[in-house]
C-alpha cells in the first residue's frame, strides 16, 4: 500500500461486475468529480475521472448503485508492474477501495456495517 486517499464523486457509468480468479466479487467502477483550478481568467471548472477496483464486500455493498449515484470511497494505491509484448516493463498504479462510505453506511474490509463516517 502506497498511500490512503479519500474520494467523493459520482458514478460516471453503472459498475462493471465480475469475478476474481478464486471465484470473489470484483467491481470496477469510473469515479467523476469536479476540479476547480485557477487561470488567468478565474476559476475553470473540470470533471475528473478515476478508475476504482472493489473486491469482496466492497464489490457487493456497491451492487445496488448505478450511474450518476454519490459514493464516497476510502482507498489505498497499489503500485502495479507488468511485463510488455516487447519484453520492457511498466509501472503503473491503481485505486483500491478500503471502505465504501455513502447512506450513512461504512462497510470495511471485513464486511461489518459501521457507524456513519465523518464526511
Amino acid at each position: 500500500m502506497i498511500g490512503q486517499i479519500y474520494l467523493s464523486g459520482r458514478l460516471s457509468g453503472d459498475p462493471e461486475f465480475s469475478e476474481t480468479r478464486k471465484g470473489k466479487p470484483l467491481a470496477r467502477i469510473l469515479l467523476e468529480a469536479d476540479q476547480v483550478r485557477a487561470t488567468p481568467t478565474g476559476p475553470s471548472v473540470e470533471p475528473v475521472t478515476a478508475p476504482v477496483i472493489l473486491f469482496s464486500r466492497q464489490a457487493e455493498a456497491i451492487r445496488s448503485l448505478r450511474k450518476g449515484d454519490f459514493v464516497t470511497l476510502s482507498c489505498h494505491l497499489n503500485g502495479t508492474r507488468f511485463a510488455t509484448p516487447e519484453g520492457g516493463v511498466k509501472h503503473g498504479l491503481q485505486l483500491i477501495a478500503d471502505s465504501v462510505l455513502w447512506e450513512k453506511e461504512a462497510y470495511d474490509l471485513k464486511g461489518a456495517p459501521q457507524l456513519e463516517a465523518a464526511r
